[in-house]
């Protein structure tokens, strides 16, 4: 389903349905005694984590869900999220049955896969983080599944982005602060008590030091050279360089203009060390494949499609640098030590920037960027993305340049 079907779906229908959804759980709690409306257990029985549209934001809410983990040890810990995240999920060491998968693509989909999960969290005690702010879809979620603590960013007195009323732990969104930040707050807000009081009044550190770091075996590593070597024997591996040169459909926006990766890439070859393999999802192959032939078919492979998520990291992992697109790639490229070079534009990185500490972020920071935020659903009326085009060739050779010099 296109992120703008997504869009007018979340606004149209989740609307009125917050507003039902809240007078639902009125009514429900009116009818009861507090003590059957929010349980006094020391641990909640099942804990669920709820995103659904950016599988890069799963990793970044690594040190969420650990903290979740440590405060919480007895319980189950969930997550729900859209199939694209169930790789990603599975080498955060969720186990299968604790990944409930909600379907993007089709109405038909998302009723069945709705269905299921309720069921799955029937008769349960239950306790809701949404990740995602101001998402109807996703809050809506929380009171789906029968969740008597619901945790969530709350628009307070700003206008727009109604969510109705029934959030029971409810945050300021703080748009100074990193995501994993964000994310680790709403997890800690889970020990609050019940209030319509703004929280968290507590202060959160930098979470960079928390991230999600995963540990790539060596055999893992020579099964992946290997299999470069066999499947393109006439290329070198001495010294290897990612470009993701796509960004989701949810922000096409934040693409860099293609014929600058190509200049680039031709640069880049000019050290006869270096072979360049572009990395993408399957949809993004044959996009790829003619970025290929226009830096260098000879020394230049369109690997895009052709990995699990796991094989991706390693390809991170035997890699000696990512240029990147703001995209998924960017944090999960942070689970390794791989030196990044991020591009940024219509998103600000103080929001949803790399954790890793080899990152570097080239953005023009102009007056009109940050554009989208999760005020405007990540929707901006710009049809000219000068932020991203008025980052030359030049200055991002330049920063890849400063790294080539470490590895000697």
């Amino acid at each position: 389903m296109h992120p703008d079907t997504m869009r007018l779906i979340d606004r149209w229908a989740g609307i009125p349905l917050c507003l039902v959804a809240s007078i639902f759980t009125w009514i429900k709690s009116a009818l009861k005694i507090k003590s059957e409306n929010f349980p006094n257990e020391d641990s909640p029985e099942i804990i669920v984590f709820i995103g659904l549209a950016e599988i890069g934001a799963l990793v970044v809410a690594f040190p969420a869900i650990q903290q979740a983990r440590k405060e919480y040890p007895k319980s189950r810990i969930c997550f729900i999220t859209a199939p694209a995240g169930l790789q990603t999920l599975k080498l955060m060491r969720f186990e299968p049955e604790n990944i409930l998968l909600m379907s993007t693509t089709s109405f038909s989909g998302m009723f069945v896969d709705l269905f299921k999960i309720r069921k799955n969290f029937s008769g349960k005690s239950v306790s809701a983080i949404v990740l995602e702010p101001f998402t109807r879809i996703s809050t809506l979620l929380s009171v789906w599944i029968g969740a008597s603590k619901r945790v969530g960013c709350y628009r307070f007195y700003n206008e727009g982005s109604f969510i109705g009323y029934f959030l029971t732990h409810r945050l300021v969104y703080n748009s100074h602060l990193h995501a994993s930040q964000t994310y680790y707050a709403l997890a800690k807000a889970l020990c609050e008590p019940i209030s319509t009081e703004p929280l968290l009044k507590d202060k959160i550190p930098s979470q960079m030091g928390n991230r999600l770091k995963i540990k790539i075996q060596e055999d893992d590593q020579k099964a992946l050279k290997n299999r470069l070597k066999l499947e393109y024997p006439e290329v070198s591996l001495q010294k290897i360089i990612l470009i993701n040169a796509n960004a989701s459909d949810i922000v096409p926006l934040r693409k860099w203009p293609m014929h600058r990766f190509v200049e680039l890439g031709v640069k880049l070859l000019e050290n006869s060390n270096i072979t360049i393999i572009l990395t993408g999802s399957p949809e993004e192959k044959n996009v790829c494949e003619d970025l290929a032939m226009q830096i260098n078919p000879s020394r230049t492979v369109n690997f895009a499609g052709k990995t699990s998520f796991k094989e991706l990291i390693s390809l991170y992992s035997i890699s000696n640098l990512l240029i990147t697109n703001d995209s998924g790639p960017v944090h999960f490229a942070s689970t390794t030590e791989i030196p990044i070079l991020a591009l940024y534009g219509p998103e600000t990185p103080k929001i949803f920037g790399p954790m890793s500490p080899n990152a570097k972020v080239i953005s023009m920071e102009l007056a009109c960027s940050p554009c989208i935020s999760v005020f405007n659903q990540k929707k901006s009326f710009c049809n000219d993305n000068q932020c991203m085009k008025q980052i030359s060739v030049q200055m991002v050779l330049g920063e890849v340049l400063k790294i080539i010099k470490k590895w000697n």
